[in-house]
């Protein structure tokens, strides 16, 4: 199976107590960004790596555990990696600490279900890859777009991962006839959810660009001859 997802999880309780910004909103960007990079690689056969930041280690827990039954591992940080991400504030040094920490485990991971200097070129390389793109990302989401069945409208979707906003998903509606673009924002500013199965379907009603979530529920509609 491969791997699917990455959390950094911090421990909610004790930032909540403490007043500090929570690591898996810290992380998410850099997380999610890894992962839309990453080639699709089998990491140790589940789908699902949830990194814990948390000082809430179960008594003879090993570091890493490898969870079959439910397609999940989780690997335990040290505890100076938790201090060091609670307390980090500049951006920046947070996604290049982040970015460090998300390397080092899968690399570890990798090395104890057994050696693959593949494996460790992919991951090493889309390290790179993040780095290149300045922890930032607008991608296209193709199976959300399109274009009304008269023609005179085109929906592009995107799914923005970024510093400032975390994850946010907007529609860039084009009108065929003025040639004017305008922007709908589908979510918050900031967020810090991954929306890839909220945003699952689309469809144009005459001039309403309609979006459904994976129950086919309605979850957004924006009418394109707004201006």
């Amino acid at each position: 199976m491969k791997l699917k997802k990455i959390i950094l999880e911090g421990d909610s309780k004790y930032e909540k107590v403490n007043q500090l910004f929570p690591i898996r909103w810290k992380s998410h960007h850099v997380t999610e960004l890894f992962m839309e990079l990453l080639p699709e690689i089998e990491l140790d056969g589940n789908k699902q790596l949830t990194i814990l930041a948390t000082r809430n280690r179960r008594e003879n827990a090993k570091k890493y555990n490898n969870y079959k039954a439910f397609n999940a591992s989780s690997y335990y940080l040290e505890e100076e990696q938790i201090k060091t991400l609670e307390l980090l504030k500049n951006p920046e040094d947070v996604e290049r600490f982040v970015l460090g920490i998300i390397e080092e485990v899968l690399v570890d991971i990798i090395n104890i279900v057994g050696e693959d200097e593949e494996k460790i070129s992919a991951i090493k390389d889309t390290t790179k890859k993040v780095m290149e793109s300045e922890f930032s990302l607008k991608k296209k989401i193709n199976t959300l777009s399109k274009k009304s069945k008269i023609g005179k409208y085109k929906a592009d979707v995107f799914r923005c991962l970024n510093r400032v906003f975390g994850e946010v998903w907007c529609v860039e509606l084009e009108n065929g006839l003025s040639g004017k673009t305008r922007v709908e924002w589908l979510t918050s500013k900031p967020d810090y959810l991954d929306r890839r199965d909220y945003f699952k379907k689309s469809k144009w009603e005459e001039n309403k660009f309609i979006i459904t979530n994976k129950l086919c529920i309605e979850v957004s509609s924006i009418e394109s001859g707004k201006e």
